[in-house]
């Protein structure tokens, strides 16, 4: 096993993220029927190996992990890595930000622009005040809260955030969010929003 950065293709040295790379017996050949698929997938080879590594081929599992003391800490997928502003960003660690304030589910996804790719946050948000003035005023308050609390934790701008129903943002059957769903959802202008329902 390898933590390799999978742009450049070259082994991490301890302490830095990558993704996850496996060789061995234990690896299946490829996906049946699938050669373009296996070759991307299956048929990795590391640029630049250190003396001691196997040839290859390498699996790249597709996970993000680092080693830290000897032992592999796995950080999440590198389909759902935030790219902002040219940076790297968790979704899970923005979450938990807008989590800690609001206590509901939080979706933090990327959605592209013209030039870059944008922050978006989708918040399940349960509706409280007996009128929808004192409901307006709680949403306001929520998007002050959560974008302060995200510029100042993560240095990062939120392009939109949307306020949602509990029971909007896709999740599997295990109760992980559907990023990928969210985005789709979000670009088609499938949630409907809070702030502008009241």
């Amino acid at each position: 096993m390898r933590i390799v950065n999978p742009e450049t293709m070259v082994e991490n040295p301890p302490g830095v993220v990558g993704e996850i790379w496996v060789h061995g017996d234990h690896v299946t050949m490829g996906y049946w029927q699938k050669p373009k698929q296996t070759a991307q997938v299956f048929d990795a080879k590391l640029v630049d190996p250190a003396p001691a590594a196997p040839e290859g081929p390498w699996l790249r599992t597709g996970d993000l992990g680092v080693i830290s003391d000897g032992e592999l800490f796995i950080m999440g997928r590198i389909k759902d890595l935030l790219i902002v502003d040219g940076r790297n960003h968790y979704p899970d660690d923005i979450e938990a930000t807008i989590q800690e304030i609001t206590g509901g589910r939080a979706a933090a996804i990327a959605v592209p622009d013209d030039i870059t790719e944008q922050l978006v946050a989708i918040i399940e948000f349960k509706r409280r005040g007996s009128t929808a003035e004192e409901v307006m005023l709680k949403l306001r308050s929520v998007k002050r809260e959560v974008t302060s609390a995200i510029s100042k934790s993560h240095s990062l701008r939120v392009a939109d955030l949307v306020l949602v129903s509990p029971g909007s943002i896709p999740i599997t059957t295990s109760g992980k969010i559907r990023r990928s769903a969210c985005v789709e959802r979000y670009r088609s202008d499938g949630f409907k929003r809070l702030d502008v329902a009241v």
